[in-house]
């Protein structure tokens, strides 16, 4: 029998403590699949590592609601050391229990909890998503085909709409896209490009650093710190080697994208994809990032996922490559005052 109005004085929030492990990863995975949310499952182990245990400058605070001794809710968040903005990372509440107060009581006190850490010291506060726990999620309709992390509330699910009668408001909503390689060949299109730009003098190619030079001043141009650590690592003679590919014009280097490697899942990894800024209009990105696509492929990629921002012209390359959209997420925010009850 389900719990009625009446039975709410029952419910009450705790901390989270080792005893709750079980029940949580049980009430992750019962929420979580076919028609719930598509995060992947979980096993305690992973719960605990993701959720519980501590990363370097940012704290963690989990929460859980009881009915009696049984677990009926879960909230977790994060706040970055000295930061100006807590994360929501996830509310869940038991299926028979929706509706009616368990959620909107997690996330106020969850709210509370993260404006405690930041102190007397600002005078607003925001509280919002796409925070430091990377949640892997499922493509849906596949086996097992997976993106390791959510960059942002799924719009599709229930949690959406909660989080909107709870006071957040979107930000910005970033796009998820898949493509499946196992069939993948260069679009027709993309041959007509490649073909054009042959008759320029550029291709796409293997970077080769007895052959190839300008990879810095492309870099430099790019102006991405994350993609020179990445790139310059895999191309040192003592660095993990995975294949970088270029855009090359009489020995330049002119593009990039990679470093290429296949994840356990079979997913295919890239860092990133970039056109020098004096060789942009010419397609060179959509041809790139196609032969980024057979390449993985070649080396045992079965599928690929990706994710950019919905008005980002990025999503053009993808699109022209064939990759669709298969889920559609915003990022949200609720500003709050720091001293609120």
């Amino acid at each position: 029998m389900n719990p009625t109005i009446s039975e709410h004085r029952k419910w009450t929030v705790e901390p989270f403590t080792d005893s709750d492990l079980m029940s949580a990863t049980a009430l992750w995975n019962s929420c979580c699949g076919p028609g719930k949310l598509v995060y992947q499952p979980l096993s305690p182990e992973m719960f605990r590592t993701l959720l519980v245990d501590p990363i370097p400058g940012v704290s963690k605070i989990n929460r859980v609601v009881r009915d009696g001794q049984r677990l009926i809710g879960y909230a977790g968040g994060t706040y970055r050391n000295q930061g100006e903005q807590g994360y929501v990372t996830i509310v869940l509440v038991d299926e028979s229990y929706r509706r009616q107060g368990v959620g909107a009581t997690l996330l106020r006190r969850l709210e509370s909890d993260l404006r405690h850490l930041a102190g007397d010291r600002l005078n607003r506060f925001e509280i919002m998503f796409f925070n430091p726990v990377a949640l892997n999620w499922i493509v849906p309709g596949t086996l097992g085909h997976d993106h390791p992390n959510s960059p942002g509330v799924d719009v599709a699910c229930d949690g959406y709409l909660f989080l909107k009668n709870q006071g957040y408001r979107d930000i910005v909503y970033q796009n998820s896209y898949y493509q499946s390689l196992d069939h993948y060949q260069y679009p027709a299109e993309i041959q007509t490009r490649l073909q054009r730009l042959a008759g320029q003098g550029i291709h796409i190619t293997i970077f080769d650093p007895a052959v190839h030079d300008g990879m810095e001043a492309l870099l430099d141009d790019l102006g991405s710190d994350d993609w020179r650590q990445i790139v310059m690592a895999n191309i040192a003679p003592d660095g993990p080697r995975h294949p970088v590919i270029i855009v090359e014009h009489d020995n330049k280097v002119c593009g990039f994208t990679g470093p290429i490697s296949v994840q356990p899942s079979g997913r295919g990894y890239f860092a990133g994809i970039g056109i020098h800024s004096g060789y942009r209009g010419r397609g060179a990105g959509k041809v790139l990032f196609s032969a980024l696509c057979l390449n993985l492929k070649a080396i045992g990629a079965s599928f690929m996922t990706l994710f950019t921002g919905e008005t980002n012209p990025a999503r053009n390359i993808y699109e022209a490559a064939g990759f669709k959209i298969v889920r559609t997420w915003a990022d949200m925010k609720k500003e709050v005052k720091s001293n609120e009850p």
